[in-house]
């Protein structure tokens, strides 16, 4: 199995293009710290894409991207990460997200990396 990771991604990048793209590292530009505990992570964000229960796709051949507001990234965080909230790495994520522009959408990226 391929090692996999969460992070949140700059939808701005000039790289990335949600809606094409070669499929050869066609995700956004990290912006974000890998999260803590993303192997789990990674195949909750899938479920929730194919399921349609979160708004994304796959824009890469190991990759997914979900498009999110910092408050629903929180959101969908708090339920997973909820016995786990007084982790310092957790804290420290959560800290990084209610930072970002709340008016503006960012790629939440579940991604193969190998």
């Amino acid at each position: 199995m391929a090692d996999v990771e969460v992070f949140i991604g700059d939808l701005t990048d000039r790289t990335f293009h949600y809606d094409g793209g070669d499929w050869n590292h066609n995700f956004p530009k990290r912006i974000s710290p890998f999260f803590p505990k993303g192997y789990d992570l990674f195949f909750k964000l899938l479920d929730g894409i194919y399921h349609k229960k979160i708004e994304g796709r796959q824009t890469d051949w190991g990759s997914h991207t979900c498009l999110m507001y910092p408050g629903e990234m929180l959101a969908v965080l708090e339920d997973y990460y909820k016995r786990e909230v007084d982790n310092e790495k957790v804290q420290g994520l959560f800290q990084f997200i209610k930072g970002l522009d709340q008016e503006q959408q960012y790629g939440l990226v579940a991604c193969e990396m190998s």
